[in-house]
Parts: C-alpha cells; sequence; structure tokens
C-alpha cells in the first residue's frame, strides 16, 4: 500500500490533469487585421519567402454547368512578398520554367528570359502596416471569365459592392485567409443564372484568398512513370545536361514516412487522415466514409500500416485549415461531376491537403436509374430498398473515386475491359437478368480493384522499383489507359471506355439491350416516388431507353481499334473479324426493332401537370407538350452513327487497309451501313417511320464527316463519292415507290445534292438534343 505522502502526490496529479487547462493560441502564418474602415491590413509578413496563394469559393453558384461550385479550388500561385522602399509588392513566381542549379548565374538567365507578374503593391502606413484591398478586389479566381465562357453574359467586378465581413479572417499554423464578398454586374444573364441567381444581372458570391506555408523542408520529389497511375506535376529545367529530358516531371504524393525504413511493413511518423463534411446526412454519411476507406488497404498492402484514416470532421475543426484533407459535399440545381483536388508544394510534388467537392445529388440519379430497371417488380418495398442500396453502392465507389485523385491518381478507363478492376474507372452497373426481372443487387463492387493496390504500391513505395513494377504490371495484365485514350468520340484503344463493362464489349452489348427492353417492357408508375405525377416517368425513361448509350461507345472504339500501351510494345490492329463484328453490332442498334418504344411503355408517358415541366433530363419533343418516341430514336441512332463516323476513326479505316489490305476500309463501313439504313425499303407504319427516321440522321452524319475540317482529304474523297451514288440509288427508289416513300427518297437525295456543296444543308436543320448521360 503507498505510503500517505504518495497518495497525496498521486491526488494532487489527478487534479492537475483534470484541471482545465487555457493553452496560448498558436500563432497565425501572417498577421492580417481589419482596420475601422473595413479595409484588411498586413503587418511584417516574411520577405522573400515562396509561398502558396490559392483562392477558392465558400459559396457556390449552384450551378453544375458553370461550374462555379461551393468549395472549388483556382488557380495555385506560388508568390512571394518583397520589400520595395516603403512598398510592399506581392510578386507571382513563374515556377514552369526554372534552372535547379547551383549556378547563381544560371538561375537568374532562365528568372530573366520568362516574365513573372506583380500581382499587389501597397504603401507602408506609420505603423508598418498596408491594406490588402487592391489585392482582394481584383478577380484572380476568373469568376468574370468562367461566366462569359459558358455564355452566362459580361461581368465585371464592383469594387464599391465587395467587402470582407466579420469573422472575414482567419488564421491558422500554416495558413492565413481571408473570405471576400464580391460583386459583379452586368447584362440580364445566360439562362444558368437565371435559374439559380437571386438577380441573375447582379451577382455576389464570397471569394476566399488563401496564404499557405510551403514546408520548411521540401519532401525529395519523386519522379513521374508514364505506367504509374497518377497525375503529373511538370515543369522545365534549364540546368538540365544534354542527356536528360529538358521537362521535369514528377509524381504528386502525399510525404509519407515509415518509421522503420526499409521494405518490410511498418507504422508510419504521421498517417494521411482524411475529414468528412458534418454536412452529409445518412445514410450517405456511412457509405461516403465506408468507400473513403477502402483506401486503407491498399497503404497497408504497400507496407504502410495505419497509414491512412478516414473521420467525421470535428465539430471544433474548420475545414480552412491547410492541416486537414477534407470531403466536401456540395448542393447543386441539377446533377454534375464531383471533383478531386489537391494544393500541392511546386518545389516537390507534395499534396499539402487533399479537397474532394462531391455533388449531393449524384445519388438520387442512381436511385432514378435502379428504380426504373425494377420497375417490373411485384414487390416494390424490396425494390425501392434495392434501389437505395444500388445508389449507395455507387457512392462508395465514388467516394474511393475522388479521394483517389486526391492521393495523386489519375484515371484509368481501361479497369473495367482488363478484368482486374479500378475504383478509378467511370463504372457502370453490372447488370443480370433474373427470372424475368432486372437485378440490382451486385451491380457495384465493394472495395478497390487490383489496379488499385499496385498504383499505391508504384506511387508511395521505393521509387527506384518503378520499371519492375510497370513490368510486373505488364505481367499480370494491369493495363492502364487514362483520359487523353477515352474521352474522344474517335478514340482509338478497345479497352479505353468510360462506363462500360466486360472484357468483351460486343457480348456485353447484346446483353444490355436485352436487359434494356425487358425494363422498357416493365417501365411503369410503380417507380415513381410518393405524390409523383405519371408524367415523371419521362425522367425514368432517358437512362432507360439510352442504357446501351456507353457500351455503344465501347463496340465503336473496336471499329480501327489500335491495342497499345505506355510501354515498349508496338501498336496493333484489331482483327478484322472483330472490326466486322463491331459493325455488325453497332448496326442492330439503328434497326427499328432495337429503337421502338414498347407499346407498354408509350402507354404512361403522359404530359406534364401544372407545377411539372420539361428539362434537359428529359427527352425533346417536335410534338410539342406530347412525347416524341421518334425523337428519341433520333438522339439515339445520331449518338451511334457519331461514334461510327468519327473523323479520327474514318482517317483510320484509311491507313489500316493500306497497311493491311485484309483489314477493313472505309468502304467496309459504309457499303454495309447504308444498305441497312438509307437503301433498305420502307415498311409500313411506326417501323417504317423509325426507319425514315433514321435515313434522315445517316445522310446528316455523312454530310458532317464529309465537311469535317478533321476528315482526312481522301477520306472526304470518298465520302463525297459514296453520298454521290447514294442520292443517285435514292431518285431511283423514288420513282419505284409508293408516295411515302418516294416523297422521303427524293427528299433525301436533294439534301444530299445541295448539302456536298453547301456545308450548311441537312435533313434535320435542327436536331435534338442527346440528354446527358454522365456523370452516373
Amino acid at each position: 500500500m503507498p505510503s500517505l505522502l504518495v497518495r497525496r502526490l498521486l491526488s494532487v496529479v489527478a487534479l492537475l490533469l483534470l484541471w482545465p487547462v487555457h493553452a496560448e493560441p498558436a500563432p497565425t502564418f501572417l498577421t492580417l487585421s481589419l482596420s475601422d474602415n473595413g479595409e484588411v491590413m498586413l503587418t511584417e509578413p516574411p520577405l522573400d519567402t515562396p509561398l502558396l496563394l490559392v483562392t477558392s469559393l465558400p459559396g457556390g453558384l449552384g450551378s453544375n454547368d458553370v461550374g462555379l461550385d461551393r468549395g472549388q479550388l483556382g488557380s495555385q500561385r506560388l508568390v512571394q512578398f518583397e520589400r520595395h522602399g516603403a512598398a510592399l509588392v506581392l510578386r507571382q513566381l513563374n515556377s514552369g520554367f526554372r534552372a535547379d542549379s547551383n549556378s547563381a548565374a544560371e538561375t537568374q538567365a532562365v528568372k530573366h528570359a520568362f516574365a513573372e507578374t506583380i500581382l499587389w503593391r501597397g504603401r507602408l502606413d506609420q505603423n508598418g502596416q498596408a491594406s490588402l484591398d487592391p489585392l482582394l478586389q481584383q478577380d484572380l479566381h476568373g469568376i468574370a471569365e468562367r461566366l462569359r465562357a459558358t455564355e452566362q453574359g459580361q461581368f465585371q467586378l464592383q469594387p464599391s459592392l465587395s467587402f470582407v465581413a466579420d469573422q472575414g479572417i482567419k488564421g491558422f499554423v500554416d495558413n492565413s485567409d481571408i473570405d471576400i464578398q464580391v460583386s459583379f454586374t452586368g447584362d440580364q444573364g445566360g439562362p444558368e443564372l437565371q435559374r439559380v441567381a437571386a438577380d441573375p444581372s447582379r451577382l455576389s458570391l464570397k471569394v476566399r484568398f488563401s496564404f499557405i506555408r510551403l514546408p520548411e523542408t521540401p519532401m525529395t520529389p519523386v519522379p513521374f512513370h508514364p505506367q504509374s497511375g497518377f497525375f503529373a506535376y511538370q515543369f522545365n529545367d534549364y540546368s538540365q545536361p544534354l542527356s536528360q529530358p529538358l521537362q521535369v516531371r514528377w509524381q504528386p504524393r502525399h510525404r509519407l514516412q515509415k518509421l522503420t525504413p526499409g521494405a518490410a511493413p511498418s507504422a508510419v511518423a504521421s498517417p494521411i487522415v482524411y475529414y468528412l463534411d458534418n454536412a452529409v446526412p445518412e445514410p450517405m454519411r456511412t457509405a461516403l466514409l465506408d468507400g473513403a476507406e477502402w483506401w486503407r488497404k491498399a497503404f497497408e498492402q504497400a507496407g504502410f500500416l495505419d497509414a491512412f484514416e478516414v473521420r467525421m470532421l470535428p465539430e471544433d475543426a474548420d475545414p480552412q485549415d491547410m492541416r486537414y484533407n477534407v470531403i466536401q459535399w456540395v448542393h447543386r440545381a441539377s446533377r454534375g461531376w464531383s471533383f478531386g483536388d489537391a494544393i500541392l508544394d511546386p518545389r516537390s510534388g507534395e499534396i499539402l491537403k487533399g479537397h474532394v467537392t462531391l455533388g449531393s445529388l449524384r445519388v438520387r440519379q442512381d436511385d432514378r436509374i435502379a428504380r426504373a430497371l425494377s420497375a417490373g417488380w411485384p414487390d416494390r418495398q424490396q425494390a425501392f430498398a434495392d434501389a437505395q442500396q444500388f445508389a449507395l453502392a455507387r457512392l462508395r465507389q465514388l467516394a474511393a473515386h475522388e479521394v483517389g485523385h486526391t492521393l495523386g491518381l489519375a484515371h484509368n478507363f481501361a479497369g473495367s475491359a482488363s478484368g482486374h478492376g479500378s475504383v478509378m474507372d467511370y463504372p457502370h452497373p453490372k447488370l443480370r437478368l433474373e427470372n424475368d426481372r432486372v437485378q440490382l443487387a451486385g451491380a457495384y463492387d465493394t472495395g478497390l480493384g487490383e489496379w488499385d493496390y499496385h498504383a499505391i504500391r508504384f506511387g508511395y513505395g521505393n521509387p527506384s522499383r518503378q520499371h519492375s513494377l510497370a513490368a510486373q504490371a505488364t505481367e499480370q495484365g494491369l493495363l492502364y489507359l487514362s483520359d487523353a485514350d477515352a474521352r474522344a468520340p474517335g478514340s482509338a484503344h478497345p479497352a479505353a471506355n468510360l462506363w462500360d463493362n466486360g472484357q468483351d464489349p460486343i457480348a456485353e452489348l447484346s446483353r444490355l439491350l436485352r436487359i434494356r427492353q425487358l425494363a422498357l417492357t416493365q417501365l411503369n408508375p410503380a417507380a415513381l416516388l410518393s405524390g409523383e405525377p405519371v408524367s415523371e416517368l419521362t425522367t425514368l425513361l432517358v437512362p432507360t431507353y439510352l442504357l446501351h448509350r456507353y457500351q455503344t461507345e465501347a463496340v465503336a472504339r473496336l471499329i480501327a481499334g489500335v491495342d497499345y500501351d505506355y510501354g515498349t510494345s508496338s501498336p496493333r490492329w484489331v482483327s478484322p473479324e472483330r472490326q466486322q463484328q463491331a459493325i455488325d453490332a453497332l448496326i442492330t442498334t439503328l434497326m427499328p426493332s432495337t429503337l421502338a418504344l414498347p407499346e407498354s411503355a408509350r402507354h404512361y408517358l403522359q404530359p406534364h401537370p401544372a407545377g411539372y415541366q420539361s428539362s434537359r433530363e428529359h427527352f425533346g419533343s417536335r410534338l410539342g407538350p406530347i412525347s416524341d418516341p421518334l425523337g428519341m430514336a433520333e438522339v439515339a441512332a445520331r449518338h451511334c452513327l457519331t461514334l461510327m463516323l468519327a473523323p479520327a476513326r474514318l482517317n483510320r479505316l484509311m491507313q489500316q487497309h493500306l497497311d493491311d489490305d485484309e483489314l477493313p476500309g472505309l468502304t467496309q463501313l459504309l457499303e454495309p451501313l447504308a444498305e441497312a439504313t438509307l437503301l433498305e425499303g420502307i415498311d409500313e407504319g411506326r417501323r417504317g417511320a423509325l426507319q425514315m427516321r433514321v435515313n434522315a440522321v445517316s445522310v446528316d452524319a455523312l454530310l458532317s464527316a464529309r465537311h469535317d475540317d478533321d476528315s482526312a482529304p481522301e477520306v472526304q474523297a470518298l465520302l463525297s463519292a459514296t453520298l454521290t451514288d447514294i442520292g443517285d440509288r435514292l431518285q431511283r427508289k423514288a420513282r419505284r415507290s409508293d408516295s411515302t416513300a418516294a416523297a422521303h427518297y427524293r427528299q433525301l437525295a436533294e439534301v444530299i445534292k445541295r448539302g456536298l456543296g453547301d456545308d450548311s444543308i441537312r435533313a434535320i436543320p435542327a436536331p435534338l438534343p442527346l440528354p446527358p448521360g454522365s456523370p452516373i
């Protein structure tokens, strides 16, 4: 038993431990204050010391199309304060051109060769302070330019209406922030402004200026490897020897150090921690926490123990603090993209802060898709429950995807086609048919894919292993293809696709078309939410009718497709058999049997009642308030034909046939397309009407390809000859047809004749728009 003295000492220690401690506040990075007249005053900033100036938007416009979202990061400027006599200036350094050299003369030669920028000049008063207002009243975030670029009008910043409110200045250990309410005035504003702004001609937004301290010791840069799956941070280094490239590329990543260096697994000095916005409600909150947490296992497999965590943002924490990686929940008037962004140290490529923006309406769109697909389920309670789980499963993947970007990872659009999977791909739901039902369970994978584990080993492991890891990925069939390989309609690689599934895109398209047909047949008001009118089925119809749109893109990639990687293997044309199968599969999507809307679905397509209206999420119509089945077919057919006749694809068809006459040329695409559409006989009734609409779209697509500046001259010549021949044959068919078909043939022949000489002539002068599919 301890002595009385010991027990008393223990009691005193216990009291001291329980006693509230009032620690002194940590010093902030810059000394900023608000004067009596509302000016932001700066006192004794660090001089001739590089730091970051980052603008962001604490409050957003609320329009996905314009893109000025809450939490959006602007440009990241490397700047420094300088003293020149009685004046302070803020200079933006030109970090894109450098000389990493010990020679002062060499460094100065580069510095003097490329222009820098003076962002602000202020005069010191008798207290050694200078007003930052001239800096804050510049549109450094580019709001006016963004409004102009998105056709929302011409706007100008109004300094007299801009101000820093109370609590608008915040200081932290590594950053000091100023929130200023900026106001713009302009014309009446475009449609998006009219939709979301209180006054579309007078716009006020809050802009944040963040001055960010750079680490005292820069992280050792990691060389970028093109097979890493990471982004590249790049600049020109004019001190590079002739034996090295002038352009230096680094791989962005968080600083992560093992407590026990070496290849063996080890705990880390400081884990990477992400904090979720408290504004996220359940059940989305739990889904986002679960999905973001998937990266923990990847770091463990790479040898970093307890290196990654996801937590709720503490109530007393401020997401502006640079020490917090944040996942923000952002509302907009329409669904839109989510983003994974990061603040980087330009001296090393170190990720200083991860910043995820998640659009809150994404989960609602996935719920709509699932409700439409499960409309035929007799058990409606189960259908709605499974639809919600479907949407939450997608949300988990979305959280992992965007956090992956903030860890440094780029898209890998070959994930689904390679069979190894990746959350850095864009996933389409994996649907299946069972007992005449579209099944939703298992539509989205749980956890990371094999590529993701590999990428973390590659990006956060020992840089000396990069080449061996790249070779290992090749041996395992871990293919990596990113945005440049996948986004253009004429992209070449057969595996580089957004929102596709399966290693056999043709088989998957056939399967998806069967699912689509059943879902369209079963679509009915039971899929609607409580209180929704029957007309809201038109919203559910769009993703159902266009369910195959992305798999169509995957099949189109096979035509004049080229298989390549970022390694040393030679590019290879897709086999002639696969290309012909792809042509046949795409022509199938243009047939009336595919495009016809089932009678059961037509029955429920009601006009919108008062209080409801059409939006871009609906199909357009030439029938006034009535749904337009022919217009839907027109939209789907134009999407397919735009892919088939993309100039780059047509050019490659010509080239591959020159390389190997066993491979199809342009004629092998155009002839079967014309025979199946324009030169096929016209049937009676709805089928014939669908044929005529697809024919009109086909003529327009061929004329567009003929006049496209990106089409090679040889391609243009062959298209001209083909169209001329089609026009002559249509004239002959008109003489042998009844009045309706004859009028159709004569009109198309006239459009072709005039359209070859005038690139403004089309059979459908005002095409109906394709409703948005992305993002899902």
